[in-house]
């Protein structure tokens, strides 16, 4: 009888601890984790959500469409995301888009753009530039009688008349809802075969590592539709002071740099750029045997994604980050991210050795091969280096995102608490929670200047039960002692400088370009505006010392 009410009771107290468990939202918050903001944008549902270091919601963007799939929170305060247009060709995959917008902070469409036809959509991801444009990925379709004069095996064409070609655009944004394409790269230019010496681009392919080869067996990391998407780029970086592009392939497991600096008539050929390559490979990584340059055992990346560079001023600044899914690996799958740090010339090109495959040997950082550190996600996800030297991991799968110090110790993590677009309840098990990527910001970001961060409640229904206090404020600003005020009869911004501190002065535009640049160094200071210039742009002031001041005004 006694056993039996103890068995009665552990039941109870198994029931009632997993009915009030910590299972969403923040679950681990430890001294030394960067106290910021985190922005994603759930795979399953229609929105896009910034939680402080608590859990809190900040702010939710409720954009009627799923992410197509990327998304990211821009410096200029605006949303950039890619979304799922309402499909037009058959470009049957769930990482389909078809849709680019620049959003404000308060859901409004800054900007929005379709590519979206019968023979091409975008895909996956997209990354704004400096100078406001936005590179783009894009599938077209490439018909059987070209694809087999390249050079492609006829017994290996899909069960289709065509493939999904690579093509990559940079658009300037116009207007609202308009773009001119002004640089573009397509991977048909640049492949080798061996397969028929009679037919385009015959060579010897360990000969030419610059060069895809189009014939490259089907390979182990779980590819999607490799029969005819078989590249299937899935991130794309820029890297302005080198001018370069970095892409992530992963049907064949690899990263690959192109350049860039090339015309669009240069990057059609293997002449021309920065680097005197034209839009052929400067360097490629992850699986030497894509090429003929090693075994298919040496192979380091599996069906990786979110390859980028790190960040001037951030620790290992220039090398690169990649989420390594593992799919396929040898043994057990499981996932890492890992940096690697590509041998490069005095001009930022890269060393290509005469036969042995692209350096470095293993990547010189790695997380998530010993045991205690154990996760995996067999799809999206990325990394990111944070300001403070610790290391964002978003295990895009299953909803996870996680940040661990300079130790490896795990200080932050979140779970993101949807089904879809619905809430879950602190206790449930949760699920449908998906995210391609995931981005945490220091509160200087300069992206949060003016903006209320004040915040509301967790996302997740319940209490969290974590001890958890976070000061929402961004006190730089406090530092900006300067009144600013525009004067439309002369068409000048009048700045008064009462503590005469030095500064710099710029105007932006909507999209994030900046139009006029000035330094400020005196008690009064006057800057005078183009005439054609009118309508919403933005100011920006900043101090050595730190100091942001930002404020909207509309030019007529």
């Amino acid at each position: 009888m006694q056993k039996s009410i103890l068995f009665s009771f552990f039941f109870f107290f198994l029931a009632f601890n997993q009915t009030n468990a910590q299972t969403m939202g923040v679950t681990v918050v430890e001294d030394g984790s960067l106290e910021g903001y985190t922005f994603f944008s759930p795979f399953s549902g229609t929105k896009a959500y910034i939680v402080d270091q608590c859990g809190y919601l900040v702010n939710e963007w409720d954009r009627g469409t799923r992410p197509g799939l990327a998304a990211y929170f821009l410096d200029n305060g605006l949303m950039l995301r890619t979304y799922k247009a309402d499909l037009v060709g058959p470009f049957t995959s769930a990482s389909n888009a078809g849709g680019l917008e620049l959003v404000d902070w308060d859901n409004n469409t800054v900007w929005s753009y379709e590519i979206n036809t019968d023979t091409q959509l975008s895909h996956h991801d997209a990354v704004y530039m400096p100078n406001g444009n936005i590179l783009v990925l894009t599938w077209e379709l490439v018909y059987e009688a070209e694809i087999i004069a390249l050079g492609r095996d006829p017994d290996e064409f899909p069960e289709v008349s065509y493939m999904w070609s690579e093509r990559i655009m940079e658009l300037e944004p116009v207007g609202n809802n308009d773009a001119n394409i002004v640089w573009e790269w397509q991977i048909k230019d640049h492949y080798i075969q061996d397969f028929d010496a009679d037919k385009l681009n015959y060579g010897v392919v360990s000969e030419h590592p610059e060069l895809f080869n189009i014939n490259l067996p089907e390979l182990n990391s779980s590819n999607s539709n490799s029969s005819r998407d078989w590249n299937h780029f899935n991130a794309i970086d820029y890297n302005l002071a080198l001018d370069q592009i970095l892409i992530s392939v992963r049907n064949s497991d690899e990263i690959w740099i192109l350049d860039h600096s090339t015309t669009t008539a240069e990057a059609a050929t293997h002449n021309g750029g920065l680097y005197g390559k034209g839009g052929d490979i400067l360097y490629r990584w992850g699986n030497d045997s894509a090429y003929n340059r090693g075994p298919v055992s040496d192979q380091k990346l599996f069906g990786q994604h979110g390859a980028n560079w790190i960040q001037d001023g951030f620790t290992d600044a220039g090398k690169i980050l990649i989420f390594n899914n593992g799919n396929g690996r040898p043994g057990t799958d499981y996932s890492t991210g890992e940096i690697i740090s590509p041998p490069q010339d005095a001009n930022g090109g890269y060393i290509v050795p005469a036969a042995e495959p692209y350096g470095p040997g293993d990547s010189e950082w790695e997380y998530g091969h010993l045991w205690d550190e154990n996760f995996h996600s067999p799809y999206l996800s990325n990394a990111q280096r944070l300001p403070n030297g610790n290391t964002l991991l978003n295990v895009g799968s299953r909803g996870i995102i996680f940040e661990i110090d300079a130790n490896r110790d795990k200080v932050w993590e979140y779970i993101i608490p949807l089904f879809g677009d619905t809430p879950g309840t602190q206790g449930q098990n949760i699920s449908s929670n998906s995210n391609f990527r995931a981005y945490k910001y220091a509160p200087n970001f300069p992206g949060f200047a003016g903006l209320d961060l004040t915040p509301g409640e967790t996302i997740e229904i319940g209490e969290n039960p974590l001890a958890c206090t976070f000061l929402t404020s961004i006190e730089n600003e406090a530092l900006v002692e300067m009144d600013i005020h525009y004067q439309p009869s002369s068409r000048t911004i009048q700045i008064h400088n009462p503590q005469i501190q030095q500064a710099n002065f710029s105007l932006v535009d909507l999209m994030g370009r900046q139009l006029l640049n000035v330094p400020i160094n005196d008690l009064m200071h006057t800057v005078e505006v183009p005439t054609q210039l009118t309508g919403i742009y933005f100011i920006h002031i900043k101090t050595p010392n730190g100091g942001v001041y930002t404020e909207k005004v509309f030019l007529k």
